[in-house]
């Protein structure tokens, strides 16, 4: 258990916070044809599409309500009314996530009311779906919001009882932020290969994966899970539910299925990836392919390659709950020390991570921490960049935002091979940090000179 030290500050030197719209923004853009809707100030959008474009370099099909003074302090629900109605005409989406901000939330806006207004009002676009989630940014994090979207997802888009029938050969993946667009198409390759369909929610594998599309910026997300096979989830085979932000939403659907569901923190340690394949094998009925098989044994081998530079080095952290359970978890399992901790805010999973303590703070008290603790390595968003340089240490890019690197975005950290590219770049990194010991010469040694037939003689 992990003693969870809050910090007396009465505000943020350099955060680590990501506001709960920024990751609500994220869950979106993971469902097909939608567009992410956000109610409050010009500025609540147009902030967070620069943070999405700097992260992934691609385009973010994002909207705003546009409050104004007037609409703050009068009620702004016509905005939400005008938008809606915009945006099913000019766009045809087929979805439409409605997100509140601290400035929605503090005028009090009910943003499920005007929904059922706007239905009312306008019945010619009932064919569009609607999903509302309220993410005030003056509470929690990044994490809260992505796990809200995928909470209200299963609350308004699944049905209380599941439909009659068992699609057996389909499996639901709720996944976190905590995996990238490349770590989603690595697990829909596992569950394919079993012969199993998979439904991920969200799916941001074939909208944030950065390929070029056809045509030109398109408003509405491309790629993503439709509203169809969300409404189908009940009667999926099983379930998987991977992040400890999730275990909420893996209630709710519980409840709402008839498969099993299993919860799992992340895929980054052997024994996790292990478990998930072997879950996946019980329900297919089938072997494990032996691509797979491969990957298991190319971990394997890499583990006992990094070993002799992984062992006993310290790895700091700053970063969102699931991400520091995946990484604390990993060092761990690599034999490495995980310490000192620093996390945004507080939240439950926090006190089952494997260190001593965990402060809930920002980088400047990581600067703290480092110069009582010093760490060989550091994993943090790119805002840690002067941080790392400043003790000298390697920066391990996780999390959100990463600005100043190029394809970090989808890089691959969880299943076997993401664990077993991870160990390598660890590796490297401590072994370039590696300084060799000095040839050491004896004051006490002799002198030899060279006579003139070539024969050496010793000189004092």
């Amino acid at each position: 258990m992990a003693d969870i030290i809050r910090n007396q500050k009465p505000l943020a030197v350099s955060p680590v916070k990501s506001g709960q719209p920024l990751g609500a923004i994220l869950a979106s853009l993971g469902f097909e044809h939608s567009i992410p809707l956000v109610h409050g100030a010009q500025g609540c959008s147009a902030f967070a599409k620069v943070f999405f474009i700097q992260h992934f370099h691609d385009p973010i099909p994002l909207q705003s309500t546009a409050m104004d003074p007037t609409s703050t302090v009068m009620g702004a629900d016509g905005n939400i009314l005008t938008a809606l109605n915009t945006l099913c005409q000019r766009n045809n989406p087929k979805a439409i996530v409605l997100l509140s901000t601290g400035l929605s939330e503090a005028q009090g806006s009910d943003i499920s009311r005007v929904v059922r207004q706007f239905r009312e009002d306008f019945p010619r676009h009932k064919n569009i779906a609607l999903l509302t989630v309220n993410t005030p940014d003056f509470y929690g994090t990044l994490e809260n919001g992505f796990s809200a979207v995928v909470e209200s997802v299963i609350e308004q888009w699944v049905p209380e009882k599941p439909q009659h029938g068992l699609r057996n050969r389909r499996v639901n993946l709720l996944l976190s932020h905590l995996l990238t667009p490349g770590d989603v198409e690595l697990l829909r390759s596992y569950v394919e290969a079993f012969g199993l369909q998979p439904v991920i929610v969200p799916d941001l594998s074939q909208s944030l994966d950065g390929h070029l599309a056809s045509g030109d910026f398109s408003p509405v997300t491309q790629g993503g899970t439709s509203q169809r096979v969300i409404e189908q989830m009940g009667q999926s085979l099983c379930t998987f539910a991977i992040g400890v932000s999730l275990s909420r939403a893996a209630s709710l659907l519980a409840q709402r299925s008839r498969g099993e569901v299993v919860v799992l923190p992340h895929l980054m340690t052997m024994e996790h990836c292990d478990r998930f394949i072997h879950q996946l094998k019980i329900i297919s009925g089938r072997d494990v392919p032996a691509w797979i098989e491969r990957q298991r044994g190319q971990l394997q081998d890499a583990m006992i390659d990094c070993h002799m530079w992984l062992q006993d080095a310290r790895l700091a952290l700053a970063a969102e709950g699931d991400l520091l359970a995946g990484w604390c978890d990993f060092a761990r399992s690599q034999g490495m020390l995980p310490g000192p901790v620093v996390a945004p805010v507080s939240q439950p999973g926090l006190q089952q991570l494997p260190v001593e303590k965990v402060v809930i703070g920002d980088l400047e008290d990581m600067q703290d921490l480092l110069c009582d603790m010093p760490a060989d390595l550091l994993v943090a968003n790119s805002h840690a960049a002067d941080l790392a340089c400043q003790f000298s240490i390697p920066l391990i890019r996780a999390g959100f935002p990463i600005f100043d690197r190029l394809g970090e975005f989808r890089r691959v950290r969880q299943g076997y091979p993401g664990i077993r590219d991870t160990l390598f770049e660890l590796a490297n990194l401590m072994r370039e940090r590696h300084h060799h010991m000095p040839l050491y010469r004896s004051p006490l040694r002799q002198q030899f000179a060279r006579d003139a037939d070539g024969g050496r003689y010793a000189t004092c």
